[in-house]
């Protein structure tokens, strides 16, 4: 017999007469310690998640609280007024989604469901609304079609927003972001 198939024949009989003793090899070191279960959630590091995820849509709404209305007496100033609109509604859209982007994993997966649902519709209501604005700014000065086409583009941007207002809402399955969101600063009232 080859000394390598003598040894692991020695192991193997040591470790069945142990298990017939009743006692089994001790466990690696890292194994005898439990791993931390990946649905729970450090608790600080839930709560500084959820105050980045609703500090961006508070934002948000605090920004559109506070949106210029589309006025004037002519045709040239009702543009002028809604391009302005456009403008605002696009930056703080904007703002939004950098402040979705620039937060980090969430602490437990229905937090990177969430951010990635806001994201994806506040990304398409900026997107929209660039657009619409560009399209406004470059049509002619009298272009009475381009004000309702411009119009049409805020209207549909703002739908896509409607649905991602409440980001508490978004998180109540995940257990740890809710009590998170509990005592999180942004996610107040």
């Amino acid at each position: 017999m080859c000394a390598a198939h003598k040894t692991s024949v020695a192991a193997g009989i040591v470790l069945v007469a142990a298990v017939l003793a009743g006692c089994s090899p001790d466990p690696a070191p890292a194994a005898r310690q439990a791993a931390p279960s990946p649905s729970v959630a450090d608790p600080a590091a839930a709560v500084a998640w959820m105050n980045g995820f609703c500090g961006a849509v508070k934002d948000f709404v605090e920004g559109n609280n506070t949106m210029p209305s589309a006025s004037g007496e002519t045709v040239e100033a009702i543009k002028k007024s809604t391009s302005a609109q456009l403008g605002h509604y696009a930056g703080i859209l904007a703002k939004t989604v950098d402040g979705l982007s620039a937060l980090p994993a969430a602490p437990v997966p229905a937090g990177d469901t969430a951010k990635r649902d806001f994201l994806a519709k506040y990304t398409s209501a900026r997107d929209k609304t660039v657009k619409a604005k560009a399209d406004l700014d470059a049509a002619g000065k009298d272009d009475t079609a381009a004000q309702g086409r411009a119009v049409d583009g805020l209207m549909a941007a703002q739908k896509d927003t409607h649905g991602a207002l409440d980001p508490v809402a978004a998180i109540l399955g995940a257990p740890e972001l809710k009590t998170a969101a509990a005592t999180a600063e942004r996610c107040r009232p």
